[in-house]
């Protein structure tokens, strides 16, 4: 018992735990500001709906409790935010319907200008926006595909709906039937993963660790000789 107290003070001593979490970014797909276009992203009809994925894969596991995106507003901003946030598994390149990992209705979506426009395009005007909400927390587990799903259902007409930044070209997915089925775009959307993942110890404080375990051992083996 008391050897082992003696280890998880070393721990305590060289500031490392057995078990650690750092909070912050986890994922980000790309630079926000690079300048690909836009696309809508909404659930209802007007115009039409359509709903956008793209895929990411972590390097650790981690719990997802925000959120971070980036587009406009088609003309007109909604008097209400109605922003949901899907998780979905790959089912071979694309999302699984199937497979709804996690639902996240958002509200509370808070916006922020950039003070940049959202095309370079001068018949685009509109002003490039940021959007982050904080969510129920999700589990994701690393080197694993995903694909995440943004739209929103406030807009009440064709002025009133998300446009969410494309910056590259890549693999994202489209859906015409509110997530049942996935059709390939060759796009990367503008988004970032935030919450808590487990962070690696330093290897200078692994080694002075690795130093304090064999003093330790080397103490209790003494100490058994003496009073042997």
């Amino acid at each position: 018992m008391r050897l082992h107290r003696a280890v998880m003070g070393c721990f305590l001593v060289l500031g490392v735990s057995p078990i650690l979490s750092a909070a912050g970014i986890v994922y980000t797909n790309g630079d926000p500001f690079a300048d690909n276009g836009t696309h809508y992203s909404k659930s209802d009809t007007v115009p039409a709906s359509q709903i956008v994925a793209d895929n990411f894969q972590l390097a650790t596991n981690a719990t997802i409790d925000s959120v971070r995106w980036w587009g406009t507003w088609n003309f007109y901003t909604p008097a209400t935010d109605d922003f949901t946030v899907n998780f979905y598994a790959d089912d071979t390149g694309l999302p699984d319907p199937s497979q709804l990992i996690a639902s996240r209705n958002v509200g509370n979506v808070v916006e922020a200008s950039t003070g940049l426009s959202r095309s370079s395009n001068p018949d685009y005007p509109k002003t490039l926006l940021e959007f982050q909400a904080a969510i129920l927390p999700v589990e994701l587990s690393a080197n694993t595909n995903y694909w995440i799903s943004i739209f929103e259902s406030a807009g009440t007409n064709d002025s009133q709906y998300f446009l969410w930044r494309e910056n590259d070209y890549g693999t994202a997915a489209t859906s015409t039937s509110s997530g049942a089925g996935w059709s390939h775009r060759p796009r990367e959307f503008a988004f970032q993963l935030e919450g808590t993942a487990p962070s690696v110890p330093e290897p200078s404080s692994i080694a002075l660790l690795l130093m304090g375990g064999v003093v330790l051992v080397g103490y209790g083996i003494r100490r058994r000789k003496t009073l042997s």
